[in-house]
């Protein structure tokens, strides 16, 4: 090992109410200083902010992605216990899952989210588009968020999940309760109680519905997991739930976020949003740049299992490590012009759905309802544009995202 830079452990304020409105010029400032930072996360955790480092070290295989404990660190120790339940719950997700098993589970969810079962999706999700926008052609103003972005990822998920219309309002407000809980840097028992009960209530509900889809199979995604087998490996009765948890919490926060985020940018940036329109063709490396520029989700986490050392820092077991996403994704040393819009930018390795065995698999997806829902509102809308230029920012730094987005139509 090569000798290791001393550095003092002084908290360095990260989180706070300037980061949740313009996260981007404390990114900056934090990549001008160097590539790591120990910051207030939790206790305190070390966050990685150049691209170059966040690419390599987030594949890295001495770190662990089993840190459901994180989140119920800042607990007191004496009611720790109360959440154990969410813990192990949320521990089942594949996304907070170690080879071999992450390995195995991947492989078999994979066919639940092929290219060719996405691309069969694109004709399912204009229809719902279209049907949103059916209200807003005789209206003079909208909130895209309530009327497009919030409603179409779950429309669509719950659609794959086989999932009745009628569920739709209370899945929203389960996975709305999970995202806040995930975006809580300091949690107490009384921000972690709304998604313990959120957990739980959806792992009833997928553990009842799996048990009818068992009498009676259909083509949803739900039945294709039940039926997943490959080389004689399968989904246990567990790893279904938790994965359809996952899947439905997933698929509605990145998306509704790339929608609303990307729509944004794109009216503030009329001249960019006139090209698009213009030069429809442009929808698919649009949407890349719209990912790298406004990313909805800003960073994630692992635990290290060993002692190693990263961008000069050695970590020892059970340190945390924060990779900034949103910070990589505007790094000069990796971007030319990178806090410009550019919708043609052709060499854009963006991390906005992570890297390696954790890259996002609901990515080709997420994708694909935001190149169909921008496409169209920027095609059926020719004059929209915003009512106001300051807009209020989800209190979430991890999940990015706009609590309403007022235009003029």
């Amino acid at each position: 090992m090569t000798e290791v830079r001393r550095v003092a452990l002084t908290l360095k304020p990260l989180f706070g109410e300037e980061l949740l409105h313009d996260p981007y010029p404390i990114y900056r400032r934090f990549l001008e200083e160097g590539p790591i930072h120990y910051v207030n996360y939790k206790n305190g955790a070390w966050a990685v902010f150049s691209h170059a480092d966040c690419s390599t070290a987030i594949r890295d295989v001495r770190l662990s992605a089993k840190r459901t404990g994180l989140f119920l660190l800042t607990l007191p120790l004496e009611r720790r216990d109360e959440f154990k339940e969410l813990a192990r719950l949320l521990g089942l997700w594949m996304l907070f899952i170690d080879a071999p098993e992450h390995t195995r589970l991947r492989k078999l969810m994979n066919r639940g989210f092929s290219p060719a079962i996405v691309d069969s999706l694109r004709p399912q999700i204009e229809r719902i588009v279209d049907r949103m926008l059916e209200p807003l052609v005789h209206a003079s103003e909208s909130d895209l968020m309530r009327a497009i972005a919030y409603p179409l990822p779950m429309r669509v998920i719950a659609e794959m999940l086989g999932v009745p219309d009628a569920m739709h309002d209370r899945l929203l407000e389960w996975t709305d309760a999970i995202a806040r809980f995930f975006g809580t840097p300091a949690q107490t028992p009384e921000s972690v109680q709304p998604a313990n009960d959120a957990v739980l209530a959806l792992t009833k509900f997928f553990r009842e519905t799996a048990a009818e889809r068992r009498k009676q199979k259909g083509h949803d995604l739900i039945s294709l997991l039940l039926d997943i087998e490959e080389d004689g490996e399968v989904l246990t009765e567990e790893e279904v739930y938790a994965q359809c948890v996952m899947l439905l919490f997933g698929g509605h926060e990145t998306s509704r976020n790339l929608v609303g985020n990307g729509m944004y940018t794109l009216l503030r940036h009329p001249e960019e949003m006139a090209q698009l329109r213009e030069n429809p063709g442009l929808i698919r490396s649009a949407v890349e740049e719209l990912l790298r520029y406004e990313s909805p989700v800003q960073y994630t986490g692992r635990i290290a299992k060993e002692e190693l050392e990263i961008c000069g820092v050695r970590l020892r077991p059970g340190d945390p490590i924060l990779f900034i996403l949103g910070a990589a994704n505007r790094d000069p040393r990796q971007f030319r012009d990178t806090d410009r819009l550019d919708l043609k930018r052709v060499n854009n390795p963006h991390l906005a759905f992570g890297a390696g065995a954790h890259f996002c698999i609901g990515n080709q997806l997420a994708r694909l309802e935001g190149q169909v829902a921008i496409l169209k509102l920027v095609q059926r809308f020719p004059c929209m544009q915003l009512t106001r230029q300051s807009v209020e920012w989800v209190p979430n730094p991890v999940l990015r995202g706009l609590k309403a987005l007022p235009v003029a139509l």
